[in-house]
């Protein structure tokens, strides 16, 4: 591969990740990004599934 090419490919990742960064980083800061918490041991949990993986419990924020 042209190492211009790799170049420009190389840089153009570094961009795409640093914006990702950045969005991520400007919701957080204003408060748009929430975290999901058991209700039984109250540790944070993944919407991905609908039981606590770390007590079992069911979720009922699942949608």
């Amino acid at each position: 591969m042209n190492p211009l090419v790799r170049d420009a490919l190389e840089v153009l990742l570094v961009v795409a990740v640093g914006g990702i960064l950045w969005s991520a980083i400007g919701r957080t800061r204003r408060g748009e990004v929430t975290v999901v918490r058991c209700r039984a041991c109250g540790r944070a949990v993944s919407r991905a599934y609908e039981r606590c993986g770390h007590c079992g419990a069911d979720i009922e924020s699942h949608p």
